[in-house]
């Protein structure tokens, strides 16, 4: 067993007869013809097509997920190479038996992939080794490096160091292996922050602007709009000193293709730069806390549910495009949570809550052009809180205005949302922070996306706004601030003259990205104060979504201040029973977190007001019972419900017939309109 060939030849020259016939149907294309006769011929056209790079890359890539994990572990070691002790232990493999490993390897020989060797690594004599020759190794590498390159070599420090390293001479001096553990040196946040410091005085401040006002990556045009000491623009000289401090580089960037409306030069600051720049400025925290904040907690999913009461309760037309009369908008509105924001216009939430339930179905259009619930509508009120923000979500992550949002928005949002479980929750963090991360990232990966493809041809879609790289980033920060805020996943801060500047992951928001654990514990807080005039106060916790969001569901909201003020009335107890909630879950709601018993009058008038509603209950045995004589009456007379019922058992109790369940006839019932709870 001999030492590791370098070079591809060698390797081929190696294998026998029988193994030059697999080599050699693997790297032929299907109208290579005949299998030549003799092992010259075999030897040459293999040798040939592995000269080939893009035929080496594709013929890796079209491995199975074994072989193609072996090969990869190969490839990122040093010299290429790896004792068989190494790769038996490597956790990428353990899924893989000792014969499929051996299978693989033996495989992935006999196509001339890897060879068998003595380690030059072990002194010991014999130790078994399996290898990739460099002249393939360092192939392949490179093939992968030119359909990477592009816009990400000119983007990242990894790109550049790669293009670097690519240069024949320096490649012979320093092996792959040695360019990624530079690049991990390089790389390291405290570097890249030293090699800005290093700058030189006026270089150094102008970098810090493009980074905090441009997320790394200043165009010429926009560099005189810029406040700098800078006299004027002299980006070869600034391009060749970032070089050679590896902090940025000078581009000219045609974005064109791609649906951006960029072109022309650029200064850039490397993307690995401008994260560790951006993590150590954009993390304000006490006593950089924002000048003011606003927090929407879940006053949105609450109106959701406002909003569906209202279409049971009321006939909502709809004009002949499917728009609500702004007449019936205005009534609405009047139903809605007062206060939206600082972000968005109370109209423009309830247009933004209609498309929603038009969206997932919550509402159907009837013959009499008027709204009604469909099942699915009636159902979102028994939803958790969570479920609920869960759809809304999916709703705002997907939601497209036609005269803003692009092709890049949507994909800009999924990044950005990925880059969020990555911030601690409760921490304000500068707003344009995670918007130019998750833009860069993108611009980073447009080549491995395939968005120049997607930008080809007359069905191409095109930017209505000529999106540039600023627009990107501020669609983010639009998007940001009038959804995510809107839907109460992150709390926004703003400075003393009302400019947002910050913004923080607040609880639910955790739960939702799975960054807190969403099952975790949560008992009564004792934060409610509910006085004998129907008054009800909530004094804030860390995190009180689940129970404003109760309190929402059957209480009126009073304003909107630190201390949230809700009032408990007949009507909204009414809306309440409609949309599904059971007395007991509100009864228990008030008892579990109030500070001090809550007053008698206020229990007996909640049950009074039920019972006046034509609350019932229906017990295991579908007995029906019910208080309020009249409501019972209308209930032994209606035809929908007679012929579910056995017999009157006296003026307050019904008993039904039939072989369901308690629940399913709960449900058949509230289809019915009556308000049925178990127990």
């Amino acid at each position: 067993m001999g030492r590791a060939s370098t070079s591809v030849a060698e390797v081929v020259g190696a294998l026998s007869k029988a193994d030059l016939g697999e080599a050699w149907r693997f790297w032929a294309d299907k109208g290579a013809g005949k299998i030549p006769a003799t092992l010259k011929d075999l030897r040459n056209d293999v040798v040939g097509w592995m000269g080939d790079a893009s035929r080496v890359l594709d013929r890796v890539e079209a491995l199975r997920r074994s072989e193609s994990t072996v090969h990869d572990m190969l490839l990122g070691a040093h010299h290429f190479e790896l004792t068989v002790g190494e790769i038996v232990a490597a956790k990428d493999l353990a899924y893989l038996s000792s014969y499929d490993l051996e299978a693989s390897l033996e495989l992935l020989r006999r196509r001339a992939l890897v060879q068998e060797c003595a380690s030059r690594r072990v002194s010991a004599d014999g130790v078994r080794s399996f290898a990739i020759c460099q002249d393939l190794g360092n192939t392949l590498l490179g093939e992968r490096r030119a359909r990477r390159r592009g816009i990400f070599d000119a983007l990242t420090l990894r790109g550049h160091l790669d293009r670097m390293y690519d240069d024949p001479e320096r490649a012979a001096r320093t092996p792959p292996a040695r360019v990624r553990e530079l690049y991990k040196l390089y790389a390291n946040e405290t570097s890249c922050v030293s090699r800005v410091d290093r700058l030189p005085e006026g270089l150094q401040d102008l970098m810090r602007k493009v980074v905090m006002e441009f997320g790394g990556l200043l165009p010429k045009a926009f560099f005189e709009r810029m406040e700098t000491d800078l006299p004027h623009w002299n980006g070869l000289r600034w391009g060749k000193i970032l070089e050679e401090s590896l902090v940025g580089t000078l581009e000219n960037l045609e974005l064109g293709r791609y649906g951006i409306g960029h072109s022309g030069e650029t200064l850039i600051v490397f993307n690995e730069v401008t994260l560790a720049w951006l993590k150590r400025v954009a993390v304000p925290g006490d006593p950089d806390a924002p000048y003011d904040e606003a927090s929407m907690g879940v006053d949105l999913v609450a109106n959701v549910t406002r909003f569906l009461a209202f279409i049971v309760d009321h006939n909502v037309r709809f004009t002949a495009k499917g728009e609500i009369f702004k007449t019936t908008g205005k009534r609405i509105l009047k139903d809605l949570i007062p206060d939206p924001g600082r972000e968005v216009e109370r109209d423009e939430v309830l247009n933004f809550i209609y498309s929603f339930a038009r969206h997932m179905e919550l509402i159907e259009p009837t013959g009499m052009r008027t709204f009604a619930l469909t099942a699915e509508g009636r159902g979102w009120d028994e939803r958790s809180l969570d479920d609920k923000v869960q759809a809304l979500f999916d709703f705002i992550i997907e939601e497209s205005a036609a005269e803003r949002d692009t092709y890049h928005q949507a994909r800009l949002r999924h990044i950005l949302i990925s880059m969020t479980k990555r911030i601690d929750p409760g921490v304000w963090y500068d707003l344009m922070y995670l918007p130019f991360l998750a833009r860069n990232n993108y611009l980073c990966r447009l080549d491995e996306l395939g968005v120049e493809e997607a930008f080809e041809g007359s069905e191409a879609p095109r930017s209505k706004t000529g999106e540039d790289l600023q627009r990107m980033s501020w669609g983010l920060v639009r998007w940001l601030r009038q959804r995510v805020h809107l839907l109460g996943l992150v709390d926004l801060g703003y400075d003393g003259s009302g400019h947002p500047v910050a913004m923080r992951l607040t609880p639910i928001g955790a739960r939702l990205l799975g960054v807190e654990d969403p099952d975790r514990s949560s008992g009564g807080s004792g934060n409610l104060v509910i006085t004998p005039d129907f008054e009800v106060v909530l004094f804030p916790s860390e995190d009180d979504a689940s129970l404003i969001h109760d309190l929402d569901r059957f209480c009126e909201r009073d304003g909107k201040a630190d201390l949230k003020h809700f009032k408990i009335t007949s009507g909204s107890l009414h809306r309440a029973l409609v949309d599904g909630m059971s007395l007991s879950r509100m009864i228990e709601t008030l008892e579990w977190n109030s500070r001090v018993p809550v007053p008698q009058n206020v229990l007996y008038s909640l049950r009074d007001w039920a019972s006046q509603a034509g609350l019932m209950r229906i017990t295991p045995d579908l007995v029906v019972h019910g208080n309020d004589g009249h409501s019972m009456k209308r209930f032994v007379q209606d035809p929908g419900v007679r012929s579910y019922v056995h017999k009157v058992l006296d003026g307050q109790r019904v008993q039904l017939k039939g072989d369901v369940s308690p629940a399913r006839m709960r449900v058949l019932l509230r289809e019915l309109s009556y308000l049925v709870e178990l127990g």
